[in-house]
């Protein structure tokens, strides 16, 4: 498997879910958010932001609105200065991934509209004296048993499923490490906390976790209707993240 070390969005164990789960983040019900699990139009001639593949991802999480921001533009903060950093409130660095995928394209920022060209895809905020750019926005998150508390983190027996306002593109090649659930769902291991993946996290019920050797590249794009990218990423116990790629049924949540 592939390993190249990164930041990615790392939630801390202490944000609970909504509803029965706990006040800090809703489900996506109590949110009012639905999609059509439909692949979004992606554009044959997108104008990739990350074009170069950096050796580390400068993200931030606002721990106030979930909004995912990561080193961009005139003033954005180099490798060097980033080690020492500590962001002030309300951002807080990611913790550092392992990404499993091979080839990424980030289209444009959440709320940016389908037909941008060059900066309009990209909303740039200042961030203590530095520049960043908007990446994913978390909207919801829902817990799998429903009934039970599960941290965003992730946690033992469950798996948690961050839906997210994020326009990216992710390839897939050889082999990976596929997320099974019992009706249909499917999703691709993206990325783990410290390079080595584990096959025997404890999953729910009817789910398993298991390696298979692609016959051709696995392409991941966002899904919905109009100007809105959403993703589903799920953790696990094990804080392993998953993007998910085929659902149970024509929206999410059923």
């Amino acid at each position: 498997m592939k390993a190249m070390t990164t930041n990615l969005v790392a939630l801390g164990a202490t944000l609970l879910v909504g509803g029965a789960c706990g006040p800090n983040v809703p489900t996506s019900t109590e949110a009012g958010i639905s999609y059509a699990t439909t692949e979004i139009g992606w554009p044959a001639d997108v104008d990739c932001v990350d074009d170069e593949d950096p050796t580390v991802a400068k993200e931030m999480l606002s721990i106030e609105s979930l909004l995912v921001v990561f080193a961009f533009g005139a003033n954005a903060i180099t490798d060097g200065e980033w080690n020492d950093y500590s962001p002030s409130p309300p951002f807080i660095k990611n913790s550092t991934r392992n990404l499993e995928f091979d080839e990424t394209c980030f289209w444009r920022s959440p709320g940016t509209s389908r037909d941008c060209q060059g900066e309009e895809c990209a909303i740039i905020v200042e961030h203590d004296d530095y520049t960043w750019m908007e990446l994913a926005q978390i909207v919801a998150a829902d817990c799998l048993p429903a009934d039970a508390a599960c941290a965003l983190g992730g946690s033992d027996g469950h798996l948690t499923f961050l839906v997210t306002k994020k326009c990216q593109e992710l390839v897939f090649r050889g082999d990976i490490l596929e997320l099974s659930g019992p009706d249909g769902e499917r999703a691709v291991m993206h990325a783990t906390a410290d390079g080595t993946p584990d096959t025997t996290v404890e999953l729910p019920s009817g789910w398993s976790l298991e390696e298979r050797t692609l016959d051709e590249d696995l392409v991941v794009r966002p899904f919905g209707e109009g100007d809105e990218c959403f993703a589903n990423v799920i953790r696990d116990g094990k804080e392993q993240s998953y993007h998910q790629y085929r659902y149970a049924g024509a929206s999410y949540p059923q």
